[in-house]
């Protein structure tokens, strides 16, 4: 059993795989040793991976996986079964590298678009021979509403809807149709550019504000919302011979 821990910048998501099945999941404002110790347990893990985009320090981190199991960290220097042709590959975001992995694992040999709508926008594109060739990074659904709140002096605070119009026809209306509606405006223009080139591509969606645009883009989609941590499991499971204890 593996245990996979996503550290974002709200929340800790906690996956237990046995193999490729996820056993268990859950979402945890706050994190404590006996949670984990309480899983390695109960589901007999075996070793563990954790993506950590926060921050954390290393000692944190000890503190929360005291048992004696094999934990690797994802960065930049781990091995992956993708390659990479970034730049800048410290600075490469670990989810978005978790999503290729998955991606890729499954649309092998073929080009694909990783969409993945969060705090940030980002999508990558990894080619048909598992390289990772870089995307975009841009504001998600909350950032733009919480951007035009604070930077003008009377446009509302919002959250996100389920529906927009395409025309608004108040300033609650307009807003939520310029922020979502943009968003899906620049994410089937991106899915078009590529298609243009890549005939046989591929697109997979995730993220915490794909529920909102899944059934709207206006491509064939495959859409999960478990894809970050099945790439962590991906990444664990091909370093089993180089984990260490910590």
């Amino acid at each position: 059993m593996n245990l996979v821990l996503d550290i974002g910048n709200t929340q800790f998501k906690i996956c237990v795989f046995n193999k490729q099945k996820i056993e268990f999941h859950s979402f945890f404002k706050e994190l404590s040793k006996d949670t984990i110790s309480s899983l390695i347990k109960e589901y007999a893990i075996t070793k563990a991976i954790y993506s950590d985009t926060r921050g954390l320090k290393q000692e944190k981190i000890n503190e929360l996986f005291s048992s004696n199991i094999p934990l690797i960290e994802l960065c930049h220097t781990t091995p992956i079964p993708i390659k990479l042709n970034y730049t800048t590959p410290e600075t490469l975001g670990k989810d978005r590298i978790a999503g290729a992995v998955a991606s890729y694992e499954l649309f092998k040999g073929l080009p694909i678009l990783v969409i993945d709508i969060g705090t940030a926008i980002t999508i990558d594109f990894i080619n048909e021979f598992g390289v990772f060739e870089g995307g975009i990074i841009s504001p998600g659904p909350e950032l733009r509403y919480k951007a035009l709140h604070q930077f003008t002096g009377k446009l509302p605070l919002l959250e996100c809807v389920e529906k927009t119009d395409i025309i608004g026809k108040s300033t609650k209306t307009a807003i939520e149709s310029g922020v979502q509606n943009g968003i899906l405006f620049e994410v089937n223009e991106y899915i078009l550019t590529f298609y243009k080139q890549y005939n046989k591509l591929k697109i997979v969606l995730t993220g915490g504000y794909a529920y909102l645009f899944d059934k709207k883009i206006k491509y064939p989609i495959f859409a999960d919302s478990f894809l970050i941590p099945k790439g962590l499991n991906r990444i664990l499971n091909y370093n089993d011979k180089k984990t260490k204890i910590l």
